[in-house]
């Protein structure tokens, strides 16, 4: 349960973000980018609505207008409250599924595969963008970003909740990478959610997304020389991001049922 501060807190953090974004170039032109590469892996829209989970400012609105756009907090730019726990969402009646730096929030990651892997139709997707643990990185995230990195914890066990309920914005930074960027977490993830398959993990963004600045400090760079750099990074060959990389996307996409015979005709 979010409580009334809590509630209150995060409805101001919206808005302070929302402002950050109005005066910030740089970040608007990453969400752009970040956005299209969402944007491309969403499955057809025939296939049913895709809904975004932890909409939070509702930026996605601007990039994928045909988003349906929710959060556990409500705000005026949300379709309908959510919570990624319990999804209020019949069985198998979404094409696909958008999270844009939620997953790392979730208290219980292991409860959303759950109830993404009941929601989805066969074939439908879930497109997560998230932080990317490389070499470059990590110290990036551990010392320079405001929100936690705990590397040492099961990313798909559940979280106790403290009392008063748990607040929308703590986050564990590894989480994405626990799950995803190790052989050992998608190992565990195919054995715990069989019925997913992970189809693609990309890593990408280098040195142009902390000089943006993000959210919580002003940019680096003056523009230019930050369009410089996104630039080049655009450049640079995908293995390279192994190494340099600040994000990641990952598309899950849920399996059809197994083919079973039915009974042979007479």
């Amino acid at each position: 349960m979010i409580s009334d501060e809590q509630r209150v807190r995060t409805l101001e953090r919206y808005d302070r973000h929302r402002e950050v974004w109005r005066k910030n170039e740089a970040l608007r032109i990453l969400y752009a980018e970040w956005y299209g590469r969402i944007a491309r892996q969403l499955p057809d829209a025939a296939l049913g609505t895709a809904v975004e989970i932890g909409s939070g400012p509702g930026f996605a609105r601007s990039f994928i207008p045909n988003l349906e756009l929710t959060d556990i907090v409500l705000a005026p730019w949300h379709d309908r409250e959510v919570s990624a726990h319990q999804l209020p969402l019949p069985d198998e009646s979404v094409g696909a599924l958008v999270l844009f730096d939620v997953l790392h929030h979730l208290s219980a990651p292991a409860a959303f595969f759950d109830e993404a892997s009941r929601v989805l139709v066969a074939g439908g997707r879930i497109v997560m963008c998230e932080p990317y643990l490389s070499p470059f990185s990590f110290p990036v995230y551990r010392w320079l970003h405001p929100e936690p990195l705990i590397l040492g914890v099961d990313p798909l066990a559940a979280q106790v909740e403290a009392p008063g309920g748990k607040d929308p914005f703590d986050a564990n930074q590894a989480i994405p990478t626990l799950i995803f960027g190790r052989k050992r977490g998608l190992a565990q993830f195919a054995t715990r959610f069989p019925g997913l398959r992970v189809s693609s993990v990309d890593r990408f963004a280098g040195l142009a997304h902390p000089t943006s600045g993000g959210f919580s400090r002003a940019p680096v760079l003056p523009l230019m020389l930050w369009r410089l750099l996104n630039a080049v990074e655009r450049r640079l060959p995908s293995w390279a991001y192994r190494l340099i990389g600040f994000r990641m996307l990952v598309v899950v996409e849920k399996r059809p049922p197994p083919f079973r015979p039915g009974p042979a005709s007479a």
